[in-house]
């Protein structure tokens, strides 16, 4: 079985967007319980995790308990090193309209 312990650790550096978690805590469901997994946007902040499905939360922080707030740590800032992805959508309803910008 993974130490889960490693990638929970580089989470935990950051801020959850979701679930709005400071730094040095785990991710919290909408009942105030400790999350089994992290939210998806948490995670995606670690470079090395950003190939992974989900990143579950360790036994040791406290799955489905009552959420505690962790020590406060020095959130880190999203590394520099990293392009940004582009995303796009184009739409044609009709054979008349054409996807050419005007």
């Amino acid at each position: 079985m993974p130490d889960l312990a490693e990638p929970a650790a580089a989470v935990e550096q950051f801020d959850c967007p979701t679930c709005e978690v400071p730094a040095g805590s785990n991710c919290r469901t909408r009942g105030g319980k400790v999350a089994p997994k992290y939210h998806t946007p948490r995670f995606m902040l670690v470079p090395q995790l950003r190939a992974e499905l989900e990143v579950r939360t360790p036994a040791d922080r406290g799955p489905g308990r009552v959420w505690e707030r962790g020590p406060a740590i020095d959130a880190a800032a999203p590394g520099a090193t990293t392009k940004p992805t582009r995303v796009g959508y184009a739409r044609c309803s009709t054979a008349q309209q054409e996807l050419g910008c005007r």
